[in-house]
């Protein structure tokens, strides 16, 4: 009977092995500022022509460390839409977060994004253009 187990207990093990093999781990896309997985459904996710990111925050941190991202793109809130990063609003300071804590919400138009303020205790809207290197940095920073 013992020794039953024990195969039994081989078997199972190796078929939990074989299930978690490393083929899936090489195969998830990594957000090129943090190394977090970028789940391909995520509403937060950004990229670039061949970057991911797993949130807003880090696609304009690399921006401001690297000076651009080719084809920056972001995923819009309300329809859940990619679009182009540079054609959106940007909401700071409110209630919603990214899978990286506290982070910009991209909304198209400026009174939509007044809407998600006001909906969401957001601080400020912000332009791209507006989302300075400090603002960014901010949202890194841990939470007085």
């Amino acid at each position: 009977m013992r020794s039953v187990c024990l195969a039994l207990s081989l078997v199972v093990c190796a078929f939990a092995f074989a299930a978690c093999g490393d083929d899936d781990v090489d195969e998830r896309v990594r957000c090129a500022t943090c190394g977090m997985v970028v789940p391909e459904d995520s509403g937060w996710r950004a990229g670039g022509e061949s970057l991911a990111f797993d949130a807003p925050k880090c696609l304009f941190r690399r921006i401001h460390r690297e000076g651009s991202v080719e084809g920056a793109w972001v995923i819009e809130y309300y329809s859940q839409e990619r679009a182009p990063a540079a054609e959106l609003f940007y909401v700071i300071g409110s209630d919603l977060e990214s899978p990286m804590g506290r982070d910009l919400v991209p909304v198209r138009g400026r009174e939509a994004a007044e809407r998600l303020r006001e909906d969401h205790h957001g601080e400020a809207v912000l332009s791209f253009d507006e989302v300075s290197a400090e603002i960014v940095e901010a949202l890194f920073a841990p939470r007085a």
